[in-house]
């Protein structure tokens, strides 16, 4: 039986085709907030009525500590300092073009930190990690992210933008 997708999800997967087709016109991403920054912007523009329920490294209604990447939802103001009551989380990862081999190293034990953080939250809601992985450093690594994941949180999506060829592609695991 195939899944039911919110209607978070299907915006969401639309923000990503743009954000894919915005990366093939040739815009470049070199942090993890350049990658953050143009979600942001592609969701806008998929659905205006979003406005005020996107939030970037914000905190998150009943967990200390953590802030996530992106986060769509509702601000509340009923605890000390303002949070957002969580409707999709989002952690984001960049492999980008000019890292070293030890920052690419480093960048993956931080994408297994961000799953372990995420499958902590115990949240009902569409959860994502969202990897750009411009030299297709994770080729051979997938596999081990996954059984992590499968380990944790088996509805925690990972989606991976890759290059293919001279254009980039989504991979969904």
């Amino acid at each position: 039986m195939a899944e039911m997708k919110t209607e978070l999800e299907n915006i969401n997967e639309k923000s990503i085709e743009r954000l894919i087709k915005n990366l093939n016109l040739g815009f470049k991403i070199i942090l993890e907030a350049d990658l953050v920054a143009l979600l942001f912007h592609c969701t806008l523009i998929e659905n205006k009525s979003l406005f005020n329920k996107i939030h970037i490294e914000t905190r998150v209604k009943n967990i200390e500590k953590q802030k996530i990447d992106f986060v769509i939802g509702n601000i509340s103001f009923q605890e000390k300092r303002p949070s957002i009551i969580p409707e999709l989380i989002i952690e984001a990862k960049v492999f980008a073009d000019g890292f070293t081999n030890g920052q690419l190293r480093k960048r993956f034990k931080e994408v297994k930190k961000d799953i372990l953080k995420i499958s902590e939250m115990k949240l009902n809601i569409p959860k994502f990690i969202l990897i750009y992985d411009h030299h297709n450093y994770l080729e051979n690594k997938i596999f081990e992210l996954t059984e992590y994941r499968n380990s944790l949180d088996n509805k925690l999506k990972i989606i991976r933008i890759v290059r293919n060829g001279k254009s980039n592609i989504k991979e969904i695991y």
